[in-house]
């Protein structure tokens, strides 16, 4: 169930909203169980954000009072007061997070990114009960988890490309099957990234290969590879067909109409219907 007041603020306290709220939503809703007991949300965490986003343009005392009164225009006993009590633990949390991220090392290394994601997940587990905690940073944690996993696979000098992409395969096939989707967008984002300086820099196929071994495992990599014949062998495909294509518009002994007709019957011979249909062929054939 979900909190049943609106969602939407009174037209005099609009008026008020910062403009970093101008034309946007409240992120998220409150969830209830059937006896009007909270129901612990990522959502909660959002909504949280979303009024402390305005900090800078108010005071953080005038974003908290904005969120206090959202959750209680919202949510009536109990989920008010288990609401408000939820949004002072987020709060402890920003405080002692800020302190945590002061005394710990800044240094760039994988060690310090580990014992950083370490401490910041202890002092979640202290502050939060196990269900907010799960519910509030989970995925969050287990996706910066693999990325360090990820990293430590890559930088290990022991490991060939092969071993490596394995690795990463299996690092990844032990995500949760939500998540596996989510950090795709990522990987192949560093892919095309480094694939591309790679290519500039004058990269072999096989030294691409390896890369995207090292990058997305072995198991894209291979269907990456077939993808890349399969265009290729498309690309050399179109080149024969141009070059008989030439070879008939070229012949001096046909009429118009005969260069034509050849030109269509080679098309049907070389090219099945669906093919035909192809954005790419189309403009080429």
């Amino acid at each position: 169930h979900v909190s049943p007041r609106s969602t939407e603020a009174s037209p005099s306290s609009a008026k008020k909203r910062p403009a970093a709220f101008s034309g946007t939503q409240v992120d998220g809703v409150f969830q209830l169980y059937e006896q009007g007991n909270l129901r612990i949300t990522r959502d909660i965490v959002q909504i949280v954000d979303y009024f402390l986003s305005a900090i800078g343009e108010e005071t953080l005392t005038q974003s908290i009072e904005r969120l206090q009164a959202h959750i209680r225009n919202q949510l009536t006993a109990p989920a008010e007061a288990q609401a408000l009590a939820l949004l002072e633990q987020y709060l402890d949390y920003k405080r002692q997070l800020v302190l945590l991220e002061r005394d710990l090392p800044q240094l760039p290394s994988l060690d310090a990114l580990k014992q950083r994601e370490m401490a910041v997940q202890a002092l979640r587990a202290r502050l939060f009960s196990s269900e907010a905690h799960q519910a509030f940073f989970a995925a969050e944690e287990s996706y910066n988890l693999f990325t360090l996993e990820r990293l430590a696979i890559q930088r290990d000098d022991s490991l060939d490309a092969n071993a490596k992409g394995a690795a990463l395969d299996r690092l990844r096939d032990g995500l949760p099957e939500e998540l596996q989707a989510s950090v795709l967008p990522q990987l192949h984002s560093e892919l095309r990234s480094q694939t591309s300086a790679l290519q500039a820099a004058g990269g072999s196929a096989a030294q691409v290969q390896a890369l995207r071994q090292q990058l997305v495992g072995n198991q894209a990599a291979s269907r990456l590879q077939a993808l890349d014949q399969q265009r290729q062998n498309w690309k050399q495909r179109l080149e024969r067909f141009q070059q008989a294509k030439s070879a008939i518009e070229n012949h001096s002994g046909l009429t118009s109409a005969d260069k034509q007709a050849a030109i269509q019957r080679l098309m049907q011979e070389q090219f099945d219907e669906r093919e035909r249909l192809r954005p790419v062929s189309y403009a080429t054939l």
